[in-house]
């Protein structure tokens, strides 16, 4: 429990799939129960990666977009090298009703690899509005040279129950978001509440 005594409810696996049989939950392009576990529902990575060119400066506040190599998994293999950082996305498509917020989380197995799929962005905003998949900060903090492969199950997503519903119009930074997708730097926080 928080300070104010409200209480967070996660989703266990009986009220993720109500949810999804209800259409609470959407998660496209399709859905197999057997992704559902115990108190999440497993996700895979898309077919598109994103490298980040080396050897660039950028500013947090600056206008200058950071470059990446775009590869698709489905046409050409990729090893995440020891410590090498790149951009993913998840395959699945999700959207949640205003009281239920998708929060991404590891695997276990994935994370034994030494693979990290977020740096610090566990929050999937966004998903209250319409489906869309979610960034993934993919870095290789182990050993092994590890390779990516289209529909790898790389991450779960939880839910939790909101007390209230969120009601607060999402910011269009990230809007439609349906495949891997850099930093905006070139947003403005805040213009669009």
């Amino acid at each position: 429990m928080n300070p104010e005594g409200i209480r967070t409810m996660f989703l266990s696996h009986q009220i993720i799939e109500k949810y999804v049989d209800e259409g609470k939950i959407i998660i496209q392009p399709e859905f197999d129960k057997k992704n559902i576990r115990p108190v999440g529902l497993r996700i895979h990575l898309a077919k598109d990666i994103l490298i980040p060119e080396p050897n660039q400066t950028v500013e947090i506040t600056g206008t200058q977009s950071p470059k990446y190599k775009e590869v698709d998994l489905t046409k050409e293999d990729f090893y995440l090298e020891p410590d090498q950082f790149i951009l993913g996305a998840t395959y699945e498509a999700i959207q949640t009703p205003g009281d239920v917020l998708a929060i991404l989380d590891g695997r276990s197995t994935v994370a034994r690899l030494g693979i990290t799929t977020h740096i610090t962005a566990s929050i999937a905003d966004g998903t209250l509005e319409m489906p869309h998949v979610v960034v993934l900060e993919i870095k290789n903090v182990g050993n092994f040279r590890v390779r990516l492969k289209f529909k790898d199950p790389i991450a779960m997503m939880v839910f939790a129950e909101l007390k209230e519903p969120v009601v607060q119009k999402r910011q269009s930074q990230y809007g439609g978001q349906n495949k891997v997708t850099p930093p905006n730097l070139n947003f403005k926080t805040g213009t669009d509440k």
